[in-house]
């Protein structure tokens, strides 16, 4: 047929030729077409010098640390209790789960995520920007952050909010 091209690649099966031939389609392609992959906006934040991000669709704010309200015998990642927006709200440091050592000087963001009992927020040391990436759609069972790529080739690590707050909940806090 018109159009059709034989390639003859004898140490080759016909699984792998095909392969080939589509990475090579995928390369020449022009830009706008190259990637169809569903897509997810995400804010990219720091703690100490490490880069996270965050969906957006998992965060109701972002804004300055409030006045913290410190709790005794509260967990370790628990940096205490503050007011927002008429509520208590649960300030963490997100250090402790990501089994990252606490950043030399306390965060001056912070995230309020989309959870309504008990309120979550995160501390961390900066919100750096918004970005787009490919959405990762379900990932492995159990993995707290795992690497998408962002417009521009920047790869980032993804945190599992779900996941993140199973592991800051180990004990109950305060609701409200």
């Amino acid at each position: 047929m018109p159009g059709d091209v034989r390639v003859a690649a004898p140490f080759l099966d016909a699984e792998a030729v095909a392969a080939v031939l589509a990475e090579r389609q995928r390369a020449l392609a022009p830009a706008e077409a190259a990637d169809r992959r569903a897509r997810m906006r995400v804010l990219t934040w720091t703690l100490g010098e490490e880069a996270y991000a965050t969906p957006l669709a998992d965060l109701t704010e972002v804004a300055a640390v409030p006045r913290v309200t410190a709790v005794p015998g509260s967990p370790a990642a628990l940096v205490g209790l503050i007011s927002w927006r008429g509520a208590v709200v649960n300030l963490f440091d997100p250090a402790a789960a990501l089994q990252l050592p606490a950043p030399a000087e306390p965060g001056r963001a912070m995230l309020v995520l989309r959870h309504a009992a008990p309120r979550i927020a995160l501390q961390v040391s900066a919100v750096t920007a918004a970005a787009s990436v490919v959405d990762p759609g379900a990932t492995g069972v159990g993995s707290l952050t795992h690497f998408v790529e962002a417009d521009g080739g920047q790869r980032l690590a993804i945190v599992d909010t779900a996941l993140l707050i199973q592991r800051l909940l180990a004990r109950p806090l305060q609701e409200g």
